[in-house]
């Protein structure tokens, strides 16, 4: 079965309440898709059960799985695009230099454009690119950030907020805590900065991760080069209290 397949099994298994699982039984009586199920609470209005549900998939998905998702989510394909433009709970351009940004939670930003960029404020809230050139920031807690485009970056400063891309030269940075950031990109790095935070990055790329305290103090920090100081291409790591990269199963 798919990890995006929502089931009534995997809903009980994740402890959903009641009401959410009447709702679902009732919406999609045999399964749904993540996005389709997604999608339903968003236009329903139950927003809180959105989220949880994001949780809960996003959990189990690698980076390039959580890159397709939070760009299928934003909307970031231009024929959903267009089908969305008048979308309340999404703001998207299609056209070079043509920005999106939107300020509430649940509200997110895409672009298709070169140098075209994306941000959000709002918790919940994604930001997705996919041309040359064309950022992705968001500020909110849970608000992912993703970049397909070459010298695309990704950056995002709320709690569990990552940040993913995919292209040439595209950077990857998070502050928050709890939020990882992954990179494919030949010449990409992946920062995490962040208390109990992760990072990978692909061959020709690099990482930086940091040991934090309780009190948010720096213990430690590491950079390398992949194929470097024992760093693996694809493999997430954490910075251990003593200062060791450590691979993150």
């Amino acid at each position: 079965m798919s990890k995006l397949t929502i089931t009534k099994e995997r809903i009980h298994a994740w402890e959903a309440c009641m009401s959410g699982v009447r709702w679902f039984l009732e919406k999609f009586p045999q399964s749904g898709e993540f996005a389709d199920v997604y999608a339903a609470l968003i236009a329903d209005k139950r927003t809180d059960d959105a989220g949880w549900l994001a949780d809960r998939v996003f959990a189990e998905l690698d980076t390039v799985e959580l890159v397709g998702q939070t760009l299928a989510l934003c909307g970031a394909d231009e024929t959903k695009i267009k089908a969305r433009a008048k979308d309340g709970d999404v703001v998207v351009t299609t056209d070079d230099y043509a920005n999106a940004a939107t300020t509430g939670d649940y509200a997110n930003a895409a672009t298709t454009g070169t140098s075209a960029n994306a941000a959000t404020t709002g918790d919940y809230a994604n930001a997705a690119t996919t041309g040359y050139s064309a950022n992705a920031a968001t500020t909110g807690n849970r608000a992912n950030a993703a970049t397909t485009g070459n010298r695309a970056n990704a950056a995002t400063t709320g709690y569990g907020a990552n940040a993913a891309t995919t292209g040439y030269g595209a950077n990857a940075a998070t502050t928050g805590d709890y939020a990882n950031a992954a990179t494919t990109g030949n010449g990409a790095i992946a920062a995490s900065l962040g208390y109990a935070s992760k990072a990978k990055a692909e061959n020709g790329g690099a990482i930086v991760i940091v040991n934090r305290a309780g009190d948010m103090s720096i213990r430690h920090i590491f950079a390398s080069k992949v194929g470097e100081n024992g760093i693996k291409p694809g493999v997430w790591y954490e910075l251990s209290a003593d200062g060791k990269p450590v691979e993150v199963v």
